[in-house]
């Protein structure tokens, strides 16, 4: 059962002034409802300045360095390149979390199912192929463009990470040490358009989700890795805002300079 959105999460404008609230309150529930059902992510209203934490909604605290760079994967998998392999690091289980999202938030069905498989837990890798199909015809229909089938020339969405959060049950600030479970907070920039006919961005806005990431040693060949728990603990995700600002060091952001290659 997905989370109830009480209000608009996303702020984005997709048409004339005369009509901007009507389609950005329309774009937040469309969006926030694909996603929280069929990605099984929390996409709930931000706490707000002042507010205590919930339990679990991330505690990298002012503590430690106010940025991080994404841990290096040891391998890539299958043609489309997907990072596997992270550090059992609480950094590690934040990477691992980043580059799940930036595989499965895509336009291309085919990408998306594999990419969810990839990331889930073993025994759930058929209930993450449909869901990641479900949420990429809610994008779609989201833009306007066909729930399925062919895109048109030069559609695409990306997501690029700006910011984590993340609580390992140690308190840990630096991400050197994780157990067995880490509660990542991501605040990533998501960018789409429907082709290359239309000029700018058709979707763009930030946005922050929770995903519960899990070590399981026998993955990878048996190296290890960190994969998606597909039923996540409610918790409040983090204030968005923008790095550099007083809001997103209050929040608790970390801010995200840099990926490895």
């Amino acid at each position: 059962m997905p989370p109830a959105v009480e209000g608009p999460v996303l702020d984005v404008d997709l048409g004339p002034p005369g009509r901007a609230f009507r389609r950005r309150v329309l774009v937040a529930l469309a969006v926030a409802g694909a996603l929280a059902a069929a990605l099984c992510v929390w996409l709930l209203p931000d706490a707000g300045p002042g507010a205590p934490s919930a339990s679990g909604a991330g505690s990298s605290g002012s503590s430690g360095p106010s940025w991080v760079v994404l841990a290096r994967p040891s391998g890539y998998h299958g043609e489309a390149g997907y990072p596997v392999g992270f550090p059992r690091t609480t950094l590690g289980a934040v990477s691992a979390a980043a580059a799940a999202l930036e595989a499965s938030w895509t336009l291309d069905s085919g990408r998306a199912e594999q990419a969810a498989e990839l990331y889930a837990p073993a025994e759930r890798r058929a209930t993450a192929r449909d869901d990641a199909g479900a949420a990429v015809r809610g994008w779609r229909e989201t833009l306007g463009l066909p729930p399925d089938g062919d895109l048109p020339t030069g559609a695409a969405l990306r997501t690029e990470p700006i910011g984590v959060r993340w609580n390992d049950g140690a308190g840990s600030s630096t991400g050197d040490s994780a157990g067995e479970e880490v509660l990542v907070s991501l605040l990533v920039r998501v960018n789409a358009t429907r082709g290359t006919d239309e000029s700018g961005p058709a979707y763009s806005a930030p946005l922050a989700v929770n995903m519960l990431m899990i070590w399981r040693p026998g993955v990878r060949g048996g190296s290890g890795d960190w994969v998606r728990a597909l039923d996540p603990p409610p918790a409040a995700v983090p204030r968005i805002a923008e790095p550099g600002t007083r809001e997103f060091a209050a929040a608790g952001w970390k801010a995200v300079t840099g990926s490895p290659p």
